[in-house]
């Protein structure tokens, strides 16, 4: 490898490493109500994460770059699970994952979603007045009034049947937050038309399965 090859591959990997984690954390200083609000959340083992991923991908190399937690995600008192399993790509890519919830539905049974988001960790799982939510981050191309590319924020959060739900009503006006798509956190809310909020809306649905 020669050290233009080099160059450019260590960049790209720093690039990457930024991304990820940086990605939701640039949330905390639009809602720093987050910060101090934890939601308890468990490990679960790296068998468990391992039978989950490869029953569903048949993939036995992803397994060991995915996490699974336990939790109550609609706070009926009953564990829930989630899978955070990596797309396993470069660049901005490296940040991304598929996040599968399965959540205690009420019937003695799991109603399972899955839904996209990048950066996600731990912490983005928070409590505030006694309701457990999930930050969301994506990253989005040009909206109507914008040319640059972005990062969309919002709250999602479940119901007793185990139904995710988009929350962002639960925060008055603060999402979803847009902020440009920079390497350092820039926040710039941007004003959203009714077709940005269609395609954030579309864009970000959740798939139960």
């Amino acid at each position: 490898m020669n050290k233009k090859t080099f160059g450019l591959t260590f960049v790209s990997a720093l690039f990457a490493l930024v991304l990820a984690f940086d990605a939701n954390a640039w949330m905390d200083p639009w809602a720093p109500v987050f910060k101090a609000a934890p939601a308890s959340v468990q490990a679960l083992s790296r068998t468990s994460v391992s039978n989950y991923v490869c029953n569903i991908l048949g993939d036995e190399f992803r397994w060991k770059y995915s996490e699974g937690y336990a939790l109550d995600l609609n706070d009926d008192g009953t564990e829930d699970q989630v899978f955070i399993i990596p797309w396993m790509g470069n660049g901005l890519l490296a940040s991304g994952y598929d996040v599968h919830f399965l959540v205690s539905n009420g019937a003695k049974g799991q109603r399972k979603t899955v839904m996209e988001g990048y950066g996600v960790e731990k912490s983005d799982f928070v409590k505030v007045a006694g309701k457990t939510y999930f930050r969301h981050s994506k990253f989005f191309e040009h909206f109507e009034k914008s040319r640059h590319n972005h990062w969309v924020y919002q709250v999602f959060s479940f119901d007793k049947s185990g139904a995710m739900r988009c929350s962002n009503g639960d925060f008055d006006k603060q999402f979803p937050a847009v902020t440009i798509y920079y390497i350092n956190p820039k926040f710039k809310q941007i004003e959203l038309t009714k077709g940005d909020l269609k395609k954030i809306a579309d864009e970000t649905k959740p798939k139960s399965k």
